[in-house]
């Protein structure tokens, strides 16, 4: 629907739109045109009719899944905090479609999947809902504003009606296939589990139960879920460390022996130390042959030399 973003000659430039996560029902009265890009103030205003709409409970609180919500919810109650129910709790996610684009640390703290109470929840369904609007959008765009608003609501009451009467089937297909899949998904889990030593499982555990506490008021503390790199590899890490470097000044050494012939070698004294550089020629052009390692570089020759030993 942002087809016509570019253009100076439209009245509006998209929609927004909000949705049930779970069954992908529009919300009555909560489509809202743009007219310069994506802003917050409109998404503030779709956010407010859906929960006069609703009439969410203020124990109940809510979930908010948006592709932006890290930067969305910075300000939120700043621009709208008057305006929403007194102490209500508002849990904010990313879907999975959208939440690989960011930074890492938002896929700890802002997927449905770390969410208590988010259940198996993509929450992206409103990319399949838009794909049934598109089919619309060219007799749209060239309508006027009373007939487009007309026809986007007939469309999209017509998909809820829809959702509506195929809800039970739906409801007793998914109901069958969770209980073929539970035991499996049981039993994968336990063995899973079954390979973890009993006391890290518990801390584990404490860990992720703290930071579920925590989320609503610091998100940051989900980052128990990053995964954790060991700084042993079967020895120490000084021992690797003395080995690698073995290793690298052999390998150097062999080099400069093999590039003998074709190789100037000069030598500069600095506060009592001296450094060697040499240099080879190859076809024309001179490579350094002692530049410095990359960090990939260092765990290949590593590993190359454990090989070796082994």
């Amino acid at each position: 629907m942002n087809a016509l973003l570019a253009s100076k000659a439209c009245d509006l430039t998209g929609l927004i739109a909000l949705c049930f996560a779970q069954h992908g029902c529009f919300v009555p009265n909560a489509l809202v045109d743009l007219f310069k890009g994506e802003q917050q103030k409109n998404v503030d205003f779709g956010f407010l009719r859906a929960m006069e709409i609703i009439g969410i409970d203020v124990e109940q609180g809510v979930m908010l899944i948006y592709d932006i919500i890290c930067q969305y919810i910075v300000y939120i109650l700043t621009r709208i905090g008057h305006l929403l129910p007194k102490d209500l709790k508002i849990e904010t996610a990313i879907d999975h479609l959208h939440v690989h684009a960011h930074k890492d640390d938002c896929f700890y703290r802002f997927i449905t999947t770390f969410i208590p109470g988010a259940a198996i929840c993509a929450g992206q369904i409103l990319e399949s809902l838009w794909s049934n609007l598109n089919t619309i959008s060219p007799t749209v765009r060239t309508a006027t504003l009373p007939h487009r608003a007309e026809m986007l609501d007939d469309h999209c009451c017509d998909s809820n009606h829809k959702k509506m009467l195929a809800m039970p089937e739906t409801l007793c297909s998914r109901h069958f296939t969770a209980t073929t899949t539970v035991a499996k998904s049981d039993e994968y889990f336990l063995h899973l589990s079954s390979t973890i030593d009993p006391a890290m499982r518990v801390a584990w555990q404490s860990e992720v139960e703290a930071a579920e506490v925590q989320r609503p008021g610091n998100v940051q503390d989900m980052h128990v879920y990053a995964a954790r790199v060991s700084d042993t590899l079967g020895v120490k890490s000084a021992s690797a460390a003395t080995l690698l470097a073995s290793a690298l000044a052999s390998r150097s050494a062999s080099s400069r022996a093999k590039a003998a012939p074709s190789a100037s070698a000069s030598t500069r004294v600095t506060g009592g130390a001296s450094a060697s550089a040499s240099t080879r020629v190859m076809g024309g052009e001179s490579a350094s042959a002692t530049n410095l390692a990359t960090p990939q570089d260092l765990w290949m020759e590593y590993a190359l030399v454990v090989e070796e030993t082994q």
